[in-house]
């Protein structure tokens, strides 16, 4: 393997020596970030918090921008404004002065050992002792519940909220998978904390998505992040939803069934059918499954991603 120690560079006006804190929190592009759950959550830390970037990984050597094209603006006669795609490390100060890192950015597309192994080393510099990786994920799940943010470990003993997938499942891997892999290999504690977007939003901006992985961050011992700012804009999104879907019989019927599963998989009692694991783990299935036909290049309308119904309309505004 290549020299791993090449592929990051710390920031010329920072002294890697002075660096640390004890956790590092990830939110790398994946397969999906249903909600923009990561994208929030991203603009919420780096414009609600002090926070300066420290280090970067050489993208020339690991992005595809042929596969990914970076989007540039064409004004009349020249190009200005280009999208330069950045994998970046902040060194972030929360509202208690604890400092903490973010690493935010695209997935690598090249080298995805040499990338782990340069930030295994990051990771050993700044004397993390919790990496949290941050996801979303669409999911059969209503919008009116208070929504699921399961976890997965290189050591499940680092789980601190018991809270898993209900099954065993065969997907495409995320190059954060493999990340825990290696730094759970190396004897570092890595938790990853996927919430579940209803299927029939996950293409929107849904604020709901970022504070439910902002919570779940310090139930896995994470810092104490704030909320405020994506509560204030999750307000007007919830009301814009209820509306669409109160106008809208077959949405109320898709949620409703939504909520009674959901409810019967949290409660039992006499008479109530409670789902198995195995049949919620076939649901979970048919999901991931999705992502495979999106890549076989069929052109399909955007209602086949929703299978039990359409999705409403972004709201605007």
């Amino acid at each position: 393997m290549m020299d791993p120690t090449t592929l990051f560079s710390y920031e010329r006006h920072v002294d890697s020596r002075s660096l640390h804190g004890r956790t590092l929190l990830v939110t790398l592009g994946a397969y999906s970030d249903a909600g923009d759950a990561q994208q929030l959550i991203d603009d919420q830390l780096l414009n609600s918090l002090s926070s300066r970037v420290v280090g970067r990984l050489d993208m020339d050597q690991v992005y595809d921008y042929a596969g990914r094209r970076p989007e540039v603006t064409l004004q009349l006669d020249h190009f200005s404004d280009y999208e330069k795609p950045e994998i970046l490390l902040h060194e972030v100060t929360a509202a208690d002065g604890e400092t903490f890192f973010l690493l935010t950015g695209p997935e690598p597309s090249f080298q995805w050992e040499r990338v782990a192994s340069a930030l295994q080393i990051v990771v050993e510099q700044l004397g993390i002792e919790r990496t949290l990786l941050l996801q979303g994920f669409p999911a059969p799940v209503p919008h009116t519940r208070e929504l699921p943010v399961t976890r997965f470990a290189g050591d499940p003993d680092s789980i601190t909220v018991r809270r898993t997938m209900p099954g065993t499942f065969r997907l495409r891997a995320p190059f954060t998978a493999l990340l825990t892999m290696r730094l759970a290999e190396s004897s570092h504690e890595v938790v990853g904390l996927t919430v579940h977007v209803p299927q029939y939003l996950h293409e929107m901006t849904y604020p709901d998505a970022a504070i439910a992985l902002l919570g779940a961050i310090t139930e896995e011992q994470g810092p104490q992040l704030p909320v405020e700012s994506l509560e204030a804009q999750a307000g007007p999104v919830r009301e814009a939803i209820a509306a669409q879907i109160d106008s809208q019989p077959a949405l109320q019927e898709m949620v409703d069934g939504l909520e009674a599963r959901f409810d019967r998989m949290i409660t039992s009692g006499a008479g109530t059918e409670v789902p198995t694991a195995d049949a919620i783990a076939a649901e979970v299935e048919e999901y991931l499954a999705s992502f495979d036909q999106e890549d076989g290049g069929t052109d399909e309308t955007k209602d086949t991603d929703h299978p039990d119904g359409p999705a409403p309309e972004q709201p605007t505004g």
